[in-house]
């Protein structure tokens, strides 16, 4: 864990001259992902009032305060690393087209969609309730492991077993949803905001669930990789690494 200027310490990576990490870190990272602000031009606090973060950059500020970190970032991350990067909606069409630039049109694998159930709702406009994760590989070989959901039937009949389903075998499972069989994972992911008695709670304000990172850990890196969050934040990535 490093203390400081996230560009001051991606640039100390891309150098390759410090002795802690000399050889070590640039070319080796297979994964990286940030929850950068978002441009929200808030100041954010923990749970005992010190000040977490301020968010006071906005518009094409914010634009380029991320296109200075993301040029280095690609150059420190392994040939078959990947990068993905959280935001919200206000600020996702931006970045993408950021991230275009940087990484290439052609590097683009997928806009996820984490939605959520949170307190609080508009009378004016549909309820806001999904961040955009935003998924780039450095070159067309990436690591990506394959991970699997839930598909519920709603065939009433269907029934737990090894059936003969759509001219194959299939097996189908039974909790106290229903009968489901499991799928490649979808790009739309229904993942639990952290409640506020969950016990990986740490009052950092805006912290992730940990369901959420382990998703884009297993799919993208494999045991003994190297993971940078350069953005640290409540230090989730680190704990699911």
């Amino acid at each position: 864990i490093v203390f400081g200027d996230n560009l001051q310490f991606l640039k100390t990576i891309y150098e390759n001259k410090d002795p802690h990490i000399k050889d070590k870190v640039k070319g080796k990272v297979k994964l990286i992902y940030i929850d950068p602000p978002f441009a929200t031009t808030d100041e954010f606090q923990n749970k005992e009032g010190a000040k977490a973060y301020n968010d006071k950059k906005k518009g094409a500020e914010f634009v380029e305060f991320l296109r200075k970190r993301l040029i280095v970032a690609r150059e420190i991350l392994a040939d078959d690393g990947s990068i993905y990067v959280h935001l919200d909606q206000k600020m996702g069409h931006y970045i993408k087209v950021l991230m275009d630039e940087i990484f290439g049109k052609m590097k683009y694998r997928n806009e996820i969609i984490w939605h959520y159930r949170t307190g609080g709702s508009s009378k004016t406009c549909w309820s806001q309730k999904h961040d955009t994760i935003l998924f780039y590989s450095k070159t067309d070989n990436w690591i990506f492991n394959i991970q699997k959901e839930k598909a519920y039937t709603k065939s009433k009949s269907r029934k737990a077993g090894i059936i003969d389903y759509g001219g194959g075998m299939a097996e189908f499972f039974e909790d106290e949803l229903g009968v489901y069989n499991w799928v490649n994972a979808r790009d739309t992911w229904d993942v639990s905001y952290i409640n506020s008695q969950s016990a990986e709670r740490t009052g950092y304000p805006t912290q992730k669930p940990e369901e959420l990172i382990e998703r884009i850990i297993k799919a993208s890196s494999n045991e003994g990789d190297i993971v940078l969050d350069f953005f640290g934040g409540s230090g989730s990535t680190m704990a699911v690494a």
